[in-house]
C-alpha cells in the first residue's frame, strides 16, 4: 500500500512539473468552466487569421480581445447547453467557411486551410466555433421568433410613398451593437470604441466590439432606403455624415454606433411586393438582434465570471 502511494506522489510530482515547464496557468473560470492560457493563445491565432487588421493592435489589446471572445463563447455555449445540444450542421458550416475565406481574399477551402496552419489552427476549432454560434441563433429564433411585432401595413404605407418618388436616397450603413456590463461606464466604453475606431478602422473595431452577427462583416448593414429606417434611427442619421459616427442609440439591452459609407440618389422604379418583402426581413433581423443583445446580457449577469 505504501509503495503504490509513493508511486501515486511520484505521479502527481511528474505532472505538475510538466505543467509548469509547459506554463499552463488558468486565465478565467467561467461558473465551472476554465479559460487557460493556452485557450487564449489559440483564440487570439484565430482572431489574427481572420482579422489581419487586429495586427496594428498592440499584444495586451489582442490578448484581451482573445479572452473577452472566449468569455462571451463560454457564456453562449452555457445558455444553449441548458436547453439543448449543440449539434453540427455541416451545409451551414461550410457556407460560413466560404464567407470567411472570401472574406479575407482567398480562392478556396485548401487555401484557407494553409493559411490557417501558419497561424497553427486547425480547421476543427474553426468549425467547433462556428457551431457555437450557429446554435446561438438557432436558440434566439427559436425563443423570440413569435414575439417579433411588425407593422406591416405601416412598411406597405412607405413604400407606396416611396414608389411615388423617382430619385430615393439610398445609404450604406454599418453598425456597431455593443453592451455595458455592470460597473462599466458608458463613457469608458464608448472612448475605448472609439480610440479603437481611430486606430484600426471601423470594420476591425465591429469585429471586436459588437454583438450583432453583421459584426462578422465588419459592422455592414449595407445599402438602405431612408424609408426603411425607425424614426429614432433616422433622426441620428440625419446629424452625421459619410465616415462620422452617430451618437450612442439606446435599444434594449445595449446601444448602437452607426455610420454611414456611402450614400447615393438613385433613380428608381419600385417593385412594391419586393421591396416589401426586404422591409419585413429588415425589421425581423433588427428585431432578432435585439433580442440576442437582451438575452447575452441576462446570461451574462447571471453568469460566475472570475479572472486570474
Amino acid at each position: 500500500m505504501r509503495i503504490l502511494f509513493i508511486k501515486f506522489l511520484i505521479i502527481l510530482i511528474f505532472f505538475n512539473f510538466k505543467i509548469a515547464n509547459s506554463e499552463v496557468f488558468i486565465k478565467a473560470k467561467i461558473n465551472d468552466q476554465i479559460i487557460t492560457n493556452i485557450d487564449v493563445k489559440d483564440e487570439k491565432n484565430y482572431l489574427l487569421a481572420l482579422n489581419p487588421g487586429l495586427k496594428n493592435l498592440s499584444n495586451e489589446e489582442i490578448n484581451r480581445y482573445a479572452l473577452d471572445s472566449l468569455i462571451n463563447e463560454k457564456i453562449k455555449k452555457i445558455e444553449i447547453e441548458k436547453r439543448f445540444e449543440i449539434l453540427v450542421n455541416n451545409k451551414m458550416i461550410n457556407k460560413i467557411i466560404s464567407d470567411l475565406y472570401l472574406g479575407i481574399g482567398l480562392a478556396d477551402i485548401k487555401e484557407f486551410e494553409r493559411h490557417l496552419k501558419n497561424f497553427d489552427i486547425d480547421m476543427d476549432l474553426v468549425k467547433n466555433k462556428i457551431s457555437v454560434e450557429i446554435a446561438w441563433n438557432d436558440f434566439i429564433f427559436n425563443n423570440y421568433n413569435k414575439a417579433i411585432l411588425i407593422d406591416e401595413d405601416k412598411i406597405r404605407v412607405k413604400i407606396k410613398e416611396l414608389s411615388k418618388k423617382n430619385l430615393v436616397e439610398n445609404i450604406f450603413l454599418s453598425e456597431i451593437i455593443f453592451t455595458v456590463k455592470e460597473g462599466e461606464n458608458l463613457n469608458n466604453k464608448l472612448n475605448q470604441i472609439k480610440n479603437s475606431i481611430n486606430d484600426i478602422g471601423f470594420e476591425e473595431t465591429a469585429k471586436i466590439y459588437s454583438v450583432s452577427e453583421s459584426r462578422k462583416n465588419g459592422g455592414k448593414i449595407g445599402w438602405v432606403f431612408k424609408s426603411q429606417l425607425s424614426n429614432k434611427i433616422l433622426n441620428e442619421i440625419e446629424k452625421i455624415d459619410i465616415g462620422e459616427l452617430t451618437d450612442p442609440i439606446t435599444t434594449p439591452g445595449g446601444f448602437i454606433l452607426l455610420t454611414i459609407n456611402e450614400k447615393k440618389n438613385e433613380l428608381i422604379q419600385i417593385n412594391e411586393n419586393e421591396q416589401f418583402k426586404k422591409a419585413v426581413k429588415f425589421e425581423k433581423n433588427r428585431q432578432l438582434t435585439m433580442y440576442s443583445t437582451l438575452q447575452y446580457k441576462r446570461a451574462y449577469n447571471k453568469t460566475l465570471i472570475n479572472e486570474f
